[in-house]
Formats: structure tokens, sequence, C-alpha cells
């Protein structure tokens, strides 16, 4: 493993650690999110990857966003409307790839960091976590997918309450908003988001990439077409080897074990 790579890449069995690497802020930069696409795509094709973990590198935060340092340069090398659209990009890449995603967040998880955690499927908050997209105080907007996904993730009035005021959520009011799904003490993060993925990936994998694409795709959709993704899931499962074991297994009283056949 290089220790100075911007994107670290560790196995746990059938789960993927991505780790987010430029601490203590690890701020999004350009070679970072350069990797962040390659080890995306990577790992999207890698049927051995059922489960992912996406976290910061270091004690102290996960991400505080876009590297300030870098604003006007990147976009003038790539033009702006490409600049962004990488970002769209991956982090769509990250919510459709049909391999459940938890993101483990600690300290800042700001503006940009929050944008990928909002890509995710999980996300799990250390308590002295800081949360938002305060993007307005620098004359912006959250332009990574953020107003798009906070609304559909919260609600249009939470949404706003948070962009328009540049709030930073502590942990339990992330939770109580529904920005994130659980809350643990900061020594407690890694270990508990390992384990949820661990426990994600002993799911029926075309199961579990079937309810990701009726939910992630066709959750914004008209509930006709939604319909129609949740039976194109179905029709996947319905004759598949992993059906058959969780039949037998469920009759049997014990415990399934799936292979994504």
């Amino acid at each position: 493993m290089n220790t100075n790579d911007p994107i670290r890449v560790m196995r746990e069995g059938a789960v993927a650690l991505i780790e987010l690497n430029d601490p203590p802020y690890n701020r999004l930069g350009k070679s970072l999110f350069d990797r962040l696409e390659e080890t995306v795509d990577s790992l999207a094709e890698d049927p051995s990857v059922r489960a992912l973990v996406v976290r910061g590198a270091g004690e102290l935060n996960f991400s505080v966003g876009a590297d300030i340092r870098e604003f006007g340069v990147a976009a003038s090398q790539r033009g702006i409307k490409a600049f962004i659209e990488q970002r769209w990009s991956v982090i769509r890449r990250i919510e459709t790839m049909g391999t459940p995603v938890v993101c483990a967040i600690r300290g800042a998880c700001l503006g940009g960091g929050l944008e990928i955690a909002l890509g995710c499927h999980f996300r799990i908050a250390a308590r002295g976590s800081k949360i938002g997209l305060p993007e307005v105080e620098l004359g912006v907007v959250p332009a990574w997918g953020g107003t798009q996904r906070l609304v559909r993730t919260i609600g249009r009035a939470r949404a706003l309450d948070i962009m328009l005021r540049a709030k930073k959520l502590d942990a339990d009011e992330a939770l109580a908003a529904g920005i994130v799904t659980e809350v643990c003490e900061p020594e407690e993060l890694n270990a508990r988001a390992s384990a949820l993925a661990a426990e994600l990936a002993a799911k029926a994998p075309i199961a579990v990439a079937g309810i990701l694409e009726a939910v992630v795709l066709g959750g914004p959709k008209s509930l006709e077409e939604g319909l129609g993704h949740e039976y194109a899931a179905l029709e996947r499962t319905i004759s598949s080897e992993d059906m058959q074991e969780g039949v037998m297994a469920f009759l049997q009283k014990r415990a399934p074990s799936f292979k994504g056949k």
C-alpha cells in the first residue's frame, strides 16, 4: 500500500475500504478526485467486492471539502463544466454501482465531503462531527450534487435551512434530521462502519444490487417507472442460485451462503 497515494484502498474480506488520504483535512483536490475516479471504476467491476466503506485518513476529519487553494486552477485547466461533471460522475458512480457503500464520518464533513457522503447508502457519524453544506459563505452554491441529494434525503424545508444558513450540524442533529443513519463514539467509528459493511456483504449480491437499483434509480421517478425497476430486479433474482440457496437455508433453519449467482 502506497502511503503517499491520495486514495488508499484496503480489503477486509469482501469489503473494500477507500480512504481519502490527505490528513488532517482530507481536502478534495484534483489529484485525489482523479484517483477516486479510477478507484471507484475499478472496484465497481470487481465481483469479489460486495460492500465498501469510504472514510477519511487520520483521526480528525472525514473531509473539509474542496481544496480552496485550487479554486479556479482546475476549472481553468478543464473548463468549469468538465470540472463539475467529473464530480457529478464519480459521486453518481458510487451511488449507482450496485454495491452498498457505507460512509464513516468524523470531524468535518463539509461541502464536497458531505456531497460524497450523500452519494453513499449508509452514513455513520462519530460524535464531534460537523456536517453541512456551507458553500453560501464562500459566495457559491453546493455544486457536486449537494442541492439535489440533500433535499431528496431530508426534504426541501430542512435542506434549505441547512444550506441557506450555512449550518454545521453535530452528529446527533444530523441523525435527527435524517442525514446520517447512526451515531457512535469516535473510537468506535471504523469498527462500526466495517461491521455494517461486512453485514451487507453477507447478503445476496444480486438481490442487494436489485434493491439499490429500484430505490436509487426508481425512487425519484413516477410510481409506474419505479415499479418497472422493481420488477426488473425481481426477474434477475427469481431464477438465481442465490434465491434457491436462500429458500433452502430458510427451510433448513441455517444461515445462507450466497455466491452472487
